[in-house]
Order: C-alpha cells, then structure tokens, then sequence
C-alpha cells in the first residue's frame, strides 16, 4: 500500500485513501470553481459599472481640478456615475411607457439605452481584447474574430442585464425610472 501511494496515512486502507483523494479533488475544485465565479463576478461589475464610474471621474476632475483632494474628486465622481444611471433608467421608463401606449417613438429611447449601456462598453471591451496583442498579429482571421466575437457577447450580456423592455429597476434607481413612466404614459 505505502509503495503504492507515498502520501497514505498510517494504517489507511485503499478505499479510505481513494475517498480521502476523492473529496480532496472535489474540495479542490469547488475551491477554484469559487474562484472563477469571483473573477466573473468582478468581470461583470466592471463591465457595468466601470465606465460610467470612469466617465464620472473624468467629469468630476474637469468640474474640480486636477489640484483637489481625490477623496472630494472621488465622491463627486459617484455621483455623477449615480446620476448617469438615473438618467438611462429614465429612459428605460420612457422606453416602457412609450411601448404601452403603442407609440412608436419608443425606439428612439431604447436605441440610445441600447448605445449608451451596450454598444460603448462592449467598444471598450473590444479595444481591451484587441490590446492584448502585438501589431503584427492585428490582421488574421482569429483576432478578427476574437475581438468581434467579444463585441457580441458583451453587448448581448449588457442587454440581458437591463432588460430595456421589461418593467424593473433597481431599488435605488426605481424613482428615476418611474419618473420616465409617468412622463411618458
């Protein structure tokens, strides 16, 4: 037995071992399992909020100035980032209330949710796979379809999260979004 298996305890019989190495695999896949759903967790937080957190960085610095303490510019930049998603879920209310009256002008907000909170992250992401590699590998048919292929994906993914023509919102952000609905009905 010990020939066999080196890392046997004292005394463990083949099947006690063969259990023990069972459950030590499964322990250890779950574990990388919790890891990956981790990183695809942040992935999607990133992807969601990462922009519109850069974009109210960038609005808070130029508002501030680059002299202030990071902690006003950061605050400030929340914010913003708070008030660009009650604007897109104003939207989506006037999306929602637009379609119930059967007014065809609904397509216009929803084009404009759809290229503010799809199409421009998933542009991002596409430039971020596409920097992944060098020059001279930017012309083959495989980065060509990796970087179009992560494109897709992400805009798809984005438009499964805000669902633009189903009535929800976010708790926090339900005022801005019943504000659009009763604008628009």
């Amino acid at each position: 037995m010990y020939s066999n298996y080196p890392d046997a305890f004292p005394g463990e019989s083949e099947t006690e071992y063969e259990n023990r190495k069972m459950e030590e695999s499964q322990a250890a896949m779950g574990l990388m399992f919790g890891i990956a759903s981790l990183l695809f967790f942040v992935l999607k937080m990133c992807a969601i909020f990462g922009i519109y957190f850069y974009a109210g960085f960038i609005l808070s610095q130029n508002l501030l100035g680059e002299e202030t303490r990071q902690s006003r510019i950061l605050g400030l930049a929340l914010l913003f980032t708070y008030l660009i998603f009650c604007i897109i879920y104003f939207f989506k209310g006037t999306v929602i209330g637009l379609r119930a009256k059967n007014n065809k002008l609904w397509i216009l907000p929803w084009a404009l949710c759809v290229l503010i909170c799809c199409i421009i992250p998933a542009i991002v992401v596409k430039a971020v796979v596409s920097s992944m590699f060098d020059y001279g590998q930017q012309q083959g048919a495989f980065y060509i379809g990796l970087t179009w292929g992560a494109f897709i994906l992400c805009s798809l993914y984005m438009y499964g999260i805000y669902q633009f023509k189903t009535h929800s919102a976010p708790r926090i952000l339900y005022w801005s979004y019943a504000l659009g609905l009763r604008v628009s009905l």
